[in-house]
């Protein structure tokens, strides 16, 4: 199965080339360094077995739109949340994880493009400083100001659910009941916060699965009851204000979790499963099509609503954060000992802590690369170490340039 996963992810991530509107995306995967080559990375691990990578490769950091990346990126955000679990319940805290959504229609636009937002932005800002300007009688171009109000409002109009899913949860964390409800069941240890998107019948599903940690033992119910209900409140407001709604019976979700029990640790296990194998057409959401999933769709079919719907997706992702936490004394990375947060770009780009490496010829990658047996080769090295893979790419002509094992601890390299 993990072959599978893997091949399918390679032969995605070759294939997506073909079909992103985003640069960086096209170029992940290729030599950072042509003269240079790429490395096949090999390192056994606790338990004897053997993980395998390559180095010299770019990376876009893309946690929505590269397989490759957001595999590898949600693996270290799993680690990140399990020590956070951890951590909670070794200061006798309780955790619970709280699912917000929103009613959606297939004519639902997904959100603002990367380039929009940051328009948007500018023109707050400008108008800000055009009221200040006629507030103290100065001099500024009336004309301009009245074409940049109205791009304003155009831009205002044109936001979508995600647009609206952010926007709404800031309400939900901000206010003097909010503040209130922090100090409650031994205080607030702290939140993360996740959004996923599927795409379905209906449109675009865009929601919010929340952790909320607590520092003392207490039931879901009580929370649910308390905390869980006046935030639903505050979120449905918010989305009502914007337009949109969400049901009172099938708008929020609040259930207590432990550690690799539906918590956000495990969701993003499932999440790196997923892209992983998401090109597989069984064991769909109910909700619809995971980003991946659609991916898959659109490479395999070239259909035309499905490649929409991608170009889409790439759009409103771009610049998004996947994963957020609260900061400042309710910090639950502070709590777990984790320090400053990793960037998806810094951990999509970090190469395996590899025991040994074969450099492999620019010739050798580019047929790996063009018959898409860059993940046969990682499962041979896997199998049977460095010798497996030179054996391997001999009996096929590829060549290999040199050999390295890192040096035993204390020595000098």
């Amino acid at each position: 199965m993990a072959q599978h996963r893997r091949e399918g992810r390679w032969a995605r991530r070759s294939q997506l080339r073909g079909i992103t509107t985003l640069r960086r995306v096209r170029n992940c995967g290729t030599p950072l360094d042509p003269d240079g080559g790429v490395t096949l990375a090999v390192t056994t691990n606790t338990d004897g077995s053997r993980s395998a990578g390559y180095s010299g490769l770019a990376s876009c950091g893309s946690v929505w739109a590269c397989p490759q990346c957001a595999a590898k990126i949600a693996t270290r955000r799993a680690d990140e949340l399990s020590k956070v679990m951890r951590a909670v319940d070794e200061a006798g805290g309780s955790a619970f994880l709280l699912t917000l959504t929103m009613r959606h229609a297939r004519g639902d636009r997904l959100g603002l493009s990367k380039e929009e937002r940051a328009r948007l932005r500018c023109l707050e800002e400008n108008r800000s400083l055009y009221e200040a300007a006629n507030a103290n009688h100065w001099d500024f171009d009336e004309r301009e100001a009245e074409a940049e109000a109205i791009e304003e409002q155009t831009l205002r109009h044109a936001r979508g659910c995600w647009d609206v899913l952010s926007d709404a949860w800031a309400r939900v964390t901000s206010g003097g009941v909010w503040q209130a409800d922090q100090k409650l069941f031994g205080g607030l240890l702290g939140w993360a916060r996740v959004v996923e998107v599927t795409d379905g019948d209906n449109g675009w599903h865009v929601h919010i699965h929340a952790l909320l940690c607590f520092g003392e033992q207490v039931s879901a119910e009580l929370v649910a009851a308390s905390v869980g209900a006046r935030m639903f409140t505050r979120w449905r407001a918010a989305l009502e204000r914007k337009g949109f709604d969400a049901s009172e019976e099938h708008g929020w979700d609040l259930r207590r979790v432990q550690l690799g029990d539906g918590d956000l640790a495990d969701y993003f296990t499932k999440i790196a499963h997923e892209v992983t194998g998401s090109h597989r057409k069984e064991g769909r959401r109910a909700g619809g099509r995971t980003p991946m999933q659609l991916l898959a769709d659109a490479v395999d079919t070239s259909e035309e609503s499905a490649l929409a719907r991608w170009w889409e997706w790439e759009q409103a992702s771009e610049g998004r954060r996947q994963l957020t936490w609260s900061i400042g004394a309710r910090d639950l990375r502070k709590l777990a000992g984790l320090g400053a947060e990793p960037m998806d770009e810094d951990i999509a780009s970090e190469d395996l802590d590899a025991d040994l490496r074969l450099g492999l010829t620019m010739d050798t990658w580019d047929a790996l690369e063009r018959g898409e047996l860059g993940a046969e080769l990682m499962r041979i090295a896997e199998l049977g170490g460095i010798p497996a893979a030179k054996a391997w790419l001999t009996i096929r002509g590829l060549a290999w340039t040199h050999e390295t094992e890192r040096p035993p601890l204390g020595k000098m390299p």
